[in-house]
């Protein structure tokens, strides 16, 4: 299977960003997105491990203001839980969710304090475009009825590799939904949505994962991480469920027609694909789940309790280029909805 290994070949596959894209991108947590972060009930967390700098990859929260901006520039949270701890001064990304909502907030930093409460440096702040919640339905399917009851998490190991367990196998086809966290070899971290139809990360065999990567804003942040760092951590969420699936290994980029064939829809393959070498998977509950309540449909956030995001992205893309930020709203909702359509989606319905 052919791989991507160079940042022109990546290039020449997914494109490079638009100014559009670059100039929504900010240094601090302006007003805006204060209210955003200290809104958000949950938020994919991930970072460098202290004692291996490997990726590690988990959900945080319970419910709004369970991150604190403490200034434009720091952000703090409770220590996250669990075996693993940030390396000191290593990176730290998020990516705050908002139940109802299709657009996400992506916030990247470095540690400052790692006492009992994580402190946070803020280098990157932008709204990620709401294709991937789309895509995956994530909010139109909060009860999740025929889900079935959640597999045991202490399933036994199986010889043939982690994805051949029933119950890993199971949970990933009821999944329409990852997060996923690579570092950029430098110890910057970054993580990244992932969404599509229930099953769409793919079992190829007991250790090999096939994800798409379907047409996005072409930052390719965890392409490009991958080139030089090849450790990826990954969680599964199902819809109605607190238990989740860690996943850990190594992982490529490939735009091998064979198999890129085999995820098309109804009209367009995907443009590339990422292929995990799985050498670790664990079901687990997650407490921010749990507390947070974000499967109810009575915890959607809803479109006038916080800030309108694509509004606010549409607000900093338009002031640069003189345009008029309502219509820049209005094109970008569109170009969501005509990218859907194309790739074969049924509706481009917002949630």
């Amino acid at each position: 299977m052919n791989r991507i290994t160079t940042v022109s070949r990546l290039e020449a596959i997914v494109g490079r960003p638009s100014s559009a894209v670059t100039t929504k991108q900010l240094d601090h947590v302006g007003e805006e997105y204060r209210a955003v972060v200290t809104g958000s009930p949950v938020a994919g967390l991930g970072f460098s491990a202290a004692l291996t700098g490997a990726p590690v990859n988990t959900l945080v929260g319970g419910g709004p203001g369970f991150v604190r901006v403490d200034s434009p520039r720091n952000i703090s949270l409770a220590r996250p839980e669990g075996p693993h701890r940030p390396a000191p001064g290593g990176g730290v990304s998020f990516l705050f969710l908002l139940p109802g909502i299709g657009e996400t907030l992506r916030l990247n930093g470095f540690v400052e304090q790692s006492g009992s409460r994580l402190g946070v440096r803020v280098e990157e702040v932008y709204v990620h475009c709401a294709r991937c919640i789309l895509r995956s339905g994530l909010w139109r399917h909060t009860e999740s009825p025929d889900a079935g009851p959640d597999p045991d998490p202490a399933g036994p190991a199986d010889p043939a590799g982690p994805l051949r367990r029933p119950e890993v196998a199971g949970f990933l086809a009821a999944s329409p939904f990852l997060l996923l966290s690579t570092s950029d070899g430098r110890g910057s971290s970054d993580t990244s949505p992932r969404g599509d139809p229930p099953g769409f990360a793919r079992i190829l065999d007991g250790r090999t994962l096939a994800i798409p990567d379907r047409r996005g804003n072409r930052r390719a942040d965890t392409f490009r991480n991958l080139l030089v760092d090849d450790r990826v951590a990954l969680t599964a969420l199902v819809p109605g469920r607190t238990l989740v699936l860690h996943l850990r290994g190594t992982a490529a980029v490939t735009d091998d027609p064979a198999l890129l064939s085999q995820m098309t829809l109804t009209r367009t393959a995907p443009h590339a694909a990422l292929i995990v070498d799985v050498e670790f998977a664990q079901l687990a509950e997650n407490e921010a789940l749990a507390r947070s309540s974000i499967w109810r449909p009575q915890a959607g956030a809803g479109h006038g309790t916080v800030p309108d995001l694509i509004g606010i992205a549409a607000r900093q893309v338009a002031r640069p280029l003189g345009a008029a930020p309502r219509l820049t709203r209005l094109l970008v909702d569109l170009g969501y909805r005509v990218q859907l359509w194309r790739e074969g989606y049924r509706t481009g319905r917002r949630p």
